[in-house]
């Protein structure tokens, strides 16, 4: 990963974060001045829409990257939800994880020191001075410990925790000008997490768990240093390797394409098949290495969501009567997930239900077949055609339990890295434990 360079430092004053936020959303809305100007005289175009929406990406991401914080972290993870927006903006927003300023290393030192005590020079045998990555909470550096050990010190960025409520306000002001609907028990959502990713010493026990609970030969994840952790500075083994652009730059061949796209696979439907309901709910290129001896490292575990139960329960069963074709089932159970509103107006619903069976078609589709390839062109445009189907429901409102924000970040985010490596994955063990785990729910409910 390219070093950042830090000329601007982090405005943790409401007066420089305002600023900033509405510095993007005057950009917001000159970009749709200038749409609605062109549609009066042309009438409406998909390009055109599609370049409305490209130069919104950009120019709120232009202004989020100075923000980082809570606002750029709202926006990657509503950027994995393609049914809430547009799909330009994913791959703009996929850019937060190596495209961030990074802070200034006089300021990276006063942090440390205030959090842990000491400066770095009696805390680390060696400290680098610059930022090996930079995202939205903060950035990590690369360290040795007294023992020799190397490590990654991630240092939170000033203030974050006191910037959240205005971050989102100001995340809410943009997402109502793409947004139809109430967002606000999305923005709830979101604000929970953001809560909890800004206490590192809550990411250190998540390391662990998922080092206790999945780490093997081939699936390589850091361990917590505690001593030498915060709530806002945390320590942990280095985990070395290439992220996914890195790799595939390399014309892996397509053995090496399908073991990694296989530990992908498997990973994320381990956690679903645990039963632990606790879920790396950050899938994306950022948090995975792939190492040269065939492990796979996964990094960054901030953002792990603990799923309630009976949410989870209804997702496995959706997954099985999709499967087995049981439309009536699926109706009552999207009922229960938010999806469709018993009291909503039937035309709308019926268009909402005859989508989300369509979808389901296609993200269940490669457990049919057993060995599938996720390069499939055609494959791929149908995910990308649902993308965006979902925003052509102009008239309703934002649909679904706020969780999916996070289910949504794991199956998209899982389709994208698999269909960027090309990958052939077998989906014969992952597809029977999925049904392990929805008939020990079934049990349990029993």
């Amino acid at each position: 990963m390219s070093r950042n360079d830090h000329s601007e430092e982090f405005p943790d004053t409401p007066l420089k974060r305002g600023a900033i936020a509405a510095k993007a959303g005057l950009k917001v809305g000159a970009n749709y001045a200038r749409y609605a100007a062109r549609r009066a005289v042309n009438g409406k175009s998909e390009s055109a829409t599609r370049e409305l929406h490209d130069r919104n990406a950009k120019d709120v991401f232009k202004q989020l990257t100075k923000l980082r914080g809570t606002a750029l972290k709202m926006a990657q993870g509503l950027s994995m939800d393609p049914g809430i927006i547009p799909a330009e903006f994913i791959e703009v927003m996929s850019q937060a994880q190596y495209s961030v300023p990074a802070m200034n290393p006089a300021l990276v030192r006063r942090l440390v020191k205030q959090s842990l005590g000491a400066p770095v020079t009696e805390l680390f045998a060696e400290f680098e001075s610059e930022a090996m990555a930079a995202a939205s909470i903060g950035q990590v550096h690369r360290a040795v410990l007294k023992d020799g050990r190397v490590a990654a010190v991630k240092i939170q960025y000033p203030n974050i925790r006191e910037t959240i409520e205005a971050d989102l306000r100001m995340a809410r002001g943009l997402a109502r000008r793409v947004v139809k609907g109430d967002i606000d028990p999305f923005i709830d959502e979101v604000r929970s997490m953001m809560m909890r990713e800004t206490d590192y010493r809550q990411e250190g026990e998540s390391i662990e768990f998922f080092a206790g609970q999945y780490s093997d030969e081939s699936l390589i994840t850091p361990r917590w240093i505690p001593e030498l952790s915060s709530e806002s500075v945390l320590t942990m083994t280095f985990v070395e390797g290439r992220h996914l652009p890195e790799f595939l730059q390399e014309i892996p061949d397509q053995e090496a394409c399908d073991h990694f796209g296989q530990l992908l696979f498997d990973f994320s439907h381990r956690q679903v098949a645990s039963g632990s309901l606790k879920i790396h709910a950050d899938f994306h290129p950022g948090n995975f290495l792939f190492q040269d001896g065939g492990s796979l490292g996964v990094i960054d575990f901030g953002c792990v969501k603990t799923m309630p139960a009976e949410f989870m329960a209804d997702f496995l069963r959706v997954f099985r009567a999709t499967l087995e074709g049981d439309r009536a089932l699926l109706r009552s159970l999207y009922e229960r997930l938010d999806i469709l509103n018993p009291d909503g107006r039937p035309e709308l619903q019926d268009r909402i239900f005859a989508f989300f069976l369509r979808m389901g078609e296609v993200i269940v589709r490669p457990y049919r077949t057993g060995i599938f390839d996720f390069g499939d062109p055609a494959f791929l445009e149908e995910i990308r055609a649902i993308g965006l189907e979902a925003m052509e429901f102009r008239e309703r409102e934002v649909i679904g339990s706020p969780h999916f924000i996070f289910v949504n970040r794991v199956v998209f985010g899982l389709l994208s890295m698999l269909s960027g490596l090309k990958a052939r994955v077998s989906t014969k063990v992952a597809l029977a434990n999925i049904n392990l785990a929805i008939d020990q729910s079934e049990s349990r409910a029993a």
